[in-house]
């Protein structure tokens, strides 16, 4: 899933910034989704966040 956020970020040419925002929160928290570590214990919310905007994009 990360993989698939960060290609969405650079398909649509967003920032960071513009990731928290589309995604609903906090800028933090997008930064954190986006590194390339281990895998990560989220909240529902932000990981239902995550999942639409991924299938949106497809």
């Amino acid at each position: 899933m990360k993989k698939a956020l960060r290609r969405l970020q650079a398909d649509e040419l967003m920032t960071k910034k513009d990731l928290a925002k589309y995604l609903g929160v906090s800028e933090s928290t997008a930064k954190t989704l986006t590194k390339d570590k281990e895998p990560l214990n989220v909240k529902n919310k932000v990981y239902n966040a995550v999942v639409s905007a991924i299938a949106e994009s497809y």
